[in-house]
Parts: C-alpha cells; structure tokens; sequence
C-alpha cells in the first residue's frame, strides 16, 4: 500500500491519508480482508502523528470503508456494490473539491483546467 503525503496541498495530512486508502479500497486494489498498517507503523512510516493517522482510520471506520479490531489490527471491509456506488459518488465529489481547491490556491482559470485535463485524460484512461 502506497501512500504519499503533499506537504504543500491545502488538503490535511489525515484527509490526503484517508482518502487515499479509501480510493484502494472503493477500486478493489485493497481487498476485504485486508490487514492494514498498525497506526503507530503507519505513523512512522509516513513521519506524521500518531493522532493523523487515528484520525483518519477513525473516520474510515465511520464510513465503514474498515473495521477497527482492537489488537488484532484495521481490516479492511468488504463493501456491497450499492454500497460502493454510493461510496464512489460520494468521493469523487470530495476528490473534485480537493482538486478545485488547489488550483485555486494556484490560480488556474476553468479553461486552464479543462484544458489539462482534456489533455491528460487520455493517457490515463
């Protein structure tokens, strides 16, 4: 599991954290059943707080996405395909807004935008 941190998004660690894990599970590269980073080994290895990290698998619980099992680790949760729409719906919209939000920060104009994207969205998809 690969999981990147942007210290310079206006998006919060726990949330690029979240989401980010959330993606891998909604798109099936992180199967039901999945074991996840303790929250301390995630932690370390990203070199952020215990408390970011807590937060975010905390959050992820909520929506389901894992099951918190005490000793016996974060599991990822086998999500329903009514379910998984519902979820994906809901995620690319906070995708879109995390998106809009750092190229405002930037500056970039609509047009600038739906140019790159023009752009790029063939190479890959």
């Amino acid at each position: 599991m690969n999981i990147f941190i942007d210290s310079s998004s206006p998006v919060s660690v726990y949330k690029q954290i979240k989401n980010q894990i959330k993606g891998l599970a909604l798109n099936g590269e992180l199967e039901p059943g999945t074991i996840l980073p303790s929250i301390r080994v995630l932690a370390s290895y990203l070199e952020v707080a215990i408390n970011t990290v807590a937060r975010a698998y905390y959050e992820l619980s909520d929506e389901k996405i894992i099951k918190l099992d005490g000793r016996r680790g974060s599991v990822v949760n086998d999500i329903d395909d009514t379910d998984k729409d519902k979820q994906k719906a809901l995620f690319i919209n906070e995708l879109a807004e995390e998106f809009l939000l750092r190229s405002k920060e930037y500056g970039y104009s609509k047009d600038d935008l739906i140019e790159v994207i023009s752009r790029k969205y063939p190479d890959i998809y």
